[in-house]
């Protein structure tokens, strides 16, 4: 018997895992990525309108398009890992975002501590997360000048999300 609990507790886990990942990640990652999208190449056009180059701006687009996109894509594997290996995580975000959400803070205080990450290479993640940030902060100082500031943030953002959405929609069908 201990053995059924254990396997459905598992189960419980991974679809409250998924839920978290639908509900708060991809939902929101299809949302700004098509708006950023929109947003970036409506300023790319604004710009060809008032007589930019056309290659030029559509060159330096793509350029932080893919840059975005690179981005995004080891965010999501990153995600992707953290799911595979640890569910519970994730699992218990969700329970603490629906508690939150239905006002069951006093609740939330007797289930204890969050669950912490522990992984082979956790050490390195926050320098990762930095040098993605200075990737970021590099490009724009870069192509703002080139292009303008609309264009350059919502494209690399449109990169960003879409390749976390198409990522990471993959786990949850």
């Amino acid at each position: 018997m201990p053995k059924f609990i254990t396997v459905k507790k598992a189960e419980q886990e991974h679809q409250q895992a998924i839920r978290y990942l639908k509900n708060s990640l991809v939902q929101s990652s299809a949302v700004i990525g098509l708006v950023s999208l929109i947003l970036g190449y409506g300023a790319v056009i604004y710009l060809i309108l008032k007589g930019r180059s056309i290659t030029e701006l559509l060159t330096h687009s793509l350029v932080l398009l893919g840059a975005g996109l690179v981005l995004g894509l080891f965010q999501a594997a990153y995600k992707h890992y953290l799911y595979k290996s640890h569910p519970d995580y994730f699992a218990d975000r969700m329970r603490r975002t629906e508690m939150r959400l239905s006002g069951q803070i006093k609740k939330m205080k007797k289930i204890g501590d969050p669950v912490s990450l522990e992984h082979a290479g956790r050490w390195a993640v926050p320098y990762l997360y930095f040098l993605g940030w200075a990737v970021i902060i590099f490009l724009l100082v870069i192509y703002i000048p080139k292009l303008n500031v609309l264009s350059a943030v919502f494209l690399l953002l449109a990169g960003f999300h879409n390749a976390r959405f198409f990522y990471l929609k993959r786990l949850i069908k």
